[in-house]
């Protein structure tokens, strides 16, 4: 189209390009940025807006949207001939340093040009047919160009090359007295383009605004619009927002239901029948779970002809209307109703249907008996057996329907786990009745259980339906755990802190001083000496369920207990269970004493000639672990029991009965005046004392020290009043 305007009194024929059609777009993007864009509008031309000022060598635009080390960019809409125009301008007028700017580009309309070059003299290019443009300015100026007019309909892709002097590139689009700006990188290919021809504008709507899991939300994009010579043809949804097509429709509605409640960023994107994309993206925040059908099994393990419980717990948080629930049982299974919860069964199809609307904040509960069919009627190869049930909880208004969750299979076997038969034990409430097991109980072990289980681990009995299986020290501890912390068995126990477990062992000699004395005998022929006492004291630093002692002695030694503290006794192994909550702190320390007899047939080591020496040396080793949190020490503390037949010379005296001249174990440990006169009589003639070790003999320090005890009243253990600790003391 042609126009003729008047320039200083000439007629110029001038090309006019058409406005473009109302409705089109114009839009800037790069990499994952995409803007819809409106261009600058003045009232000066192109040329006289970028304000080029090649005066006195100036050669700098004068433009008021310039920035110093920057390049801006911006399309603009010439008044003059409603052309549009694309503007750069690099650095500002007197401000910024000196700098270069290198782009590539394709798509440049064929009727296009640089309309203004800023700075000819300097060495930039404007390469237009080999798509490259340079500028390159000193400090304190600009540089740039206007290029144009690009038409109504153009995509040009503008590569940034090389940049000094410039930080940053920014677009801007808008009110010309007041631009948006969008800022671009300096690496990306950046695209401009227009089109006649309306891009489609995606939209929808969400119904209800606050859906709800479990129920249908209507997805509405009717307020998507197209250019009027086109029409929407393709809905691609993506109602959870990770990236997926979820559906793909011709229809501009379509419904939707969430399994799971949380925050959706649902993304639609429309094709138009031009093949144009638009992409638009809504928060869908969905109400957590208001409705649940949730199954429970009384057991993870069945036997042949056994009957367990089931139980379907349906909550709702909205009206319900036209409910019901449809169980699929294993084949040749017995179904017995329990609770109905006020539904119409029908046993055939097991099927529940409620005849009233279920209102919303309620529970109803479904729970029936599945007896398990005999072994020669299961439909199962061998034992063990996995069988499954499945089911789904329906709703008609609102029209909704969800499969039950929770616990669904059940393992028959001929044998029942030991867990899985003391949770369901009955224990036998008279003599002669054996225990029972009713598997319709459910899966949390009471205190009467627990204590049944720790008679049977005491006695060392089997449970019944085990197969015969006993139960371990490790095992009772696991299941005292599972009672203490009130968690069924079908559950893992909880995760609890390192308790801090301390176990530490004391030994009480016979003897003072000579540990533990063989073949010596009462006026009875009773042995004596070969008897001591051993304590066990247990505390934790933080409380712990379950605690067991191991305690392992050499073979043929018999233990007593005397004092177990609230522990139980298994005399088979030498082990003690405490089944209830040890809690924290040494005041609720707990204390196991016992009674080790040595048998009096023991042979003893002969004992090497120093005394200071190690006698015949035997062990006790023990361990002490709790069952929540699992953690096991070694008891630390005494040891070592050493055997002697013969005694120190001094403890001899003391125990030396005068009146039959030989030795009594069964005296004191201090010396009276008859013993030191016995023992003047063994000094003087330097006669071996009977049953006493290396030297035998009282020689003279043993002479001087038997009457110092004898004066002070000293304990044949204990050290005398003012004199240094033995040298040997504690060996």
């Amino acid at each position: 189209m042609l126009r003729k305007i008047s320039l200083w009194g000439l007629i110029v024929a001038v090309t006019t390009v058409p406005m473009l059609a109302q409705g089109g777009y114009f839009r800037v993007s790069q990499a994952d940025v995409r803007v819809d864009i409106e261009p600058l509008v003045g009232t000066v031309s192109a040329e006289d807006y970028y304000a080029y000022d090649p005066g006195f060598g100036v050669y700098s635009s004068r433009n008021p949207l310039a920035e110093a080390e920057t390049a801006v960019l911006f399309l603009y809409r010439d008044p003059t001939d409603q052309g549009i125009y694309l503007f750069f301008i690099h650095n500002r007028y007197n401000t910024g340093p000196a700098g270069s700017a290198e782009y590539r580009f394709t798509g440049l309309p064929g009727q296009a040009d640089f309309v203004v070059r800023d700075d000819p003299t300097a060495p930039d290019v404007y390469d237009i047919p080999g798509g490259r443009v340079y500028w390159e300015w000193q400090a304190n100026r600009t540089d740039g160009g206007v290029l144009g007019p690009l038409g109504t309909d153009f995509k040009i892709e503008l590569t940034p090359v090389a940049f000094t002097g410039i930080n940053r590139i920014v677009f801007l689009y808008g009110n010309i007295a007041n631009p948006s700006r969008r800022q671009l990188n300096l690496t990306n290919t950046i695209t401009i383009e227009a089109s006649p021809v309306e891009r489609p504008r995606a939209r929808f709507e969400v119904r209800p605004t606050d859906p709800k899991v479990q129920t249908e939300v209507t997805f509405d994009a009717t307020g998507t619009t197209a250019d009027p010579t086109a029409r929407i043809e393709r809905y691609f949804w993506d109602f959870t927002g990770d990236g997926r097509i979820d559906r793909e429709t011709t229809e501009p509605v379509t419904r939707f239901t969430y399994t799971e409640g949380g925050t959706y960023n649902a993304t639609l994107r429309v094709r138009d029948s031009m093949g144009f994309d638009d992409t638009y993206q809504f928060t869908v925040d969905v109400s957590p779970v208001t409705i649940t059908a949730t199954r429970s099994i009384s057991t993870t393990h069945a036997t042949p002809g056994s009957t367990f419980r089931v139980e379907v717990r349906i909550r709702t948080e909205q009206d319900l209307a036209g409910v019901g629930l449809e169980e699929r049982i294993p084949v040749n299974w017995e179904l017995t109703p329990v609770e109905n919860a006020g539904a119409v069964f029908r046993r055939p199809s097991v099927q529940w249907v409620f005849m009233e609307p279920i209102r919303a904040g309620t529970e109803r509960r479904i729970v029936y008996d599945l007896t398990v069919p005999k072994a020669e009627q299961l439909v199962a190869v061998r034992m063990p057996e996995r069988f499954c049930i499945s089911g789904i909880f329906q709703s008609k208004t609102p029209a909704m329907e969800i499969e039950v969750d929770g616990e669904a299979c059940v393992i028959v076997t001929d044998c029942l786990p030991i867990l899985t038969a003391v949770a369901h034990l009955i224990p036998a409430s008279a003599p002669g009745e054996r225990d029972r097991i009713d598997l319709r109980l459910d899966e949390s072990i009471t205190m009467t259980q627990l204590n049944r289980a720790g008679e049977l681990w005491r006695t060392d009995q089997s449970v019944v339906g085990t197969c015969g299986e006993r139960i371990t020290l490790s095992k009772l501890k696991e299941i005292a755990a599972y009672a203490e912390s009130c968690t069924p068995v079908d559950q893992p126990l909880p995760q609890l802190e390192d308790p801090g477990l301390h176990a530490v062992r004391t030994i009480r000699y016979p003897i003072p001083c000579e540990n533990v004395v063989m073949g010596f005998y009462d006026l009875d022929g009773r042995p004596l000496g070969n008897k001591f006492t051993v304590k066990v004291e247990i505390w934790v630093d933080r409380d712990a369920i379950g605690v067991g002692l191991d305690e392992e002695l050499p073979i043929g030694w018999r233990v007593t207990p005397l004092q177990n503290d609230g522990f139980i006794y298994k005399p088979s192994t030498n082990q003690w269970a405490y089944l209830g909550t040890l809690k924290a702190g040494s005041r609720h320390m707990r204390q196991i004493i016992y009674e080790v007899e040595v048998p009096p047939t023991t042979v003893v080591q002969p004992k090497p000639p120093h005394t200071c020496e190690v006698l015949d040396t035997r062990t006790i080793v023990g361990r002490a672990d709790t069952g929540l949190p699992c953690v096991e020490v070694d008891v630390t503390g005494m040891s070592r029991v050493e055997l002697t037949d013969c005694l120190n010379v001094i403890t001899a005296i003391s125990r030396w009965d005068v009146e039959r001249d030989q030795i009594d174990l069964l005296l004191s440990d201090r010396i009276s005046f008859r013993q030191v006169q016995r023992a003047i009589a063994f000094w003087l003639e330097g006669e071996k004392v009977p049953r006493t070790c290396f030297p035998h003999i009282v020689d003279y320090e043993t002479m001087k020290e038997i009457v110092a005890r004898w004066l002070t009243d000293a304990s044949i253990c204990d050290p005398l009043p003012g004199a240094p600790p033995d040298v040997c003391e504690g060996r």
